[in-house]
């Protein structure tokens, strides 16, 4: 079978496509014959040794795509059915043990998941990861009906996602933003309200502008940098703001007053420390949401399978506005 691979975390010099024998396949495991393999910031930073000095070391040469979708080839001992569609994500694909850059990846049962019908196998590739990602945060934040939600970031996969969800969660009014009127246009066009323009205005003073001066009980942040130190400016008393990435820098400067004044708090929140029960749950309400019409997973663009490295460049450069992933 075609997969990529990779020698050295040097960048996209050191990507190589070759020809391999299929895996084989453990007891708790499906084989996966791969159509969409996603290509998400994760596989980035693996690729340029960017992540995280805490984390464990790459285990090299490795194939990478830390997520992906296809259909089942061989459904082993488990309940699946060959020829089904599924979507299949965790934190060691693509870094630790083969990822979904190629034509079949044999994929931990716990961390497969079935494609509702009205999603594509593109798009099915990020959302494996990242409304799994919103849901929970969500969840960990304490949504309920009738919050109001900050979810930054629109155009993002986690952004995106997080403020889909608030709204099918039943969120009485969301908000989003962004840095680029470009983006906050594109925001408009599919459909998502109360986006706040940042280089028109700043985040307090549209959340406040929209919320009679009151603020939102949750905020969901994937971006970091400064963005968050702006986001919890927007918290009404007891609010509660979820951080989960970075994209815009890992470090913030926090005045701790937004904090105080407010009673409100900040909790980190990684996806991939939760538990297999949690990320079923997640998948499960996805399926529901999607099936019901309230969630459109967003796609940007899909490239050839030979094109891998053009893909990554224009996924890290371009931050387009939904999921990109490879064909196959």
């Amino acid at each position: 079978m075609k997969a990529w691979t990779l020698n050295a975390q040097t960048g996209t010099v050191d990507l190589d496509l070759v020809d391999i024998d299929l895996p084989e396949i453990a007891d708790n495991e499906v084989l996966v014959r791969v159509t969409a393999p996603g290509v998400v910031p994760f596989d980035h930073a693996v690729i340029n040794d960017e992540n995280e000095a805490n984390f464990p070391a790459a285990v090299l040469p490795i194939q990478p795509g830390n997520q992906g979708a296809g259909t089942v080839a061989n459904p082993g001992t488990t309940s699946f059915k060959k020829g089904e569609r599924v979507m299949f994500g965790a934190f060691v694909y693509g870094f630790m043990r083969p990822g979904s850059w190629a034509e079949y990846v044999a994929v931990d049962v716990a961390h497969l998941s079935r494609i509702p019908d009205s999603v594509s196998d593109g798009e099915a590739a990020q959302a494996v990861v990242a409304y799994p990602t919103a849901y929970m945060a969500l969840k960990e934040a304490g949504m309920a009906p009738g919050k109001t939600v900050l979810a930054t970031g629109i155009g993002g996969s986690v952004g995106n996602a997080a403020y889909q969800l608030a709204k099918a969660m039943g969120a009485s009014k969301v908000f989003s933003c962004t840095s680029s009127s470009a983006k906050a246009e594109r925001a408009a066009e599919l459909g998502f309200d109360n986006v706040i323009d940042m280089s028109k205005q700043t985040l307090a003073e549209g959340v406040q502008a929209g919320t009679n001066g009151e603020g939102v009980d949750i905020v969901i942040d994937s971006v970091g940098g400064q963005v968050i130190a702006e986001a919890v400016k927007c918290m009404k008393r007891y609010g509660k703001t979820i951080t989960l990435g970075f994209a815009a820098g890992r470090q913030s400067q926090i005045t701790l007053a937004d904090l105080i004044l407010v009673r409100g708090s900040i909790q980190g929140f990684g996806v991939y420390t939760s538990s297999p029960e949690e990320w079923q749950e997640a998948w499960a309400a996805f399926r529901k949401f999607c099936d019901a019409g309230k969630i459109k997973v967003l796609f940007d663009k899909s490239y050839p399978f030979d094109r891998a490295p053009e893909a990554l460049r224009y996924m890290a450069t371009q931050r387009p506005f939904g999921a990109v992933a490879l064909a196959l």
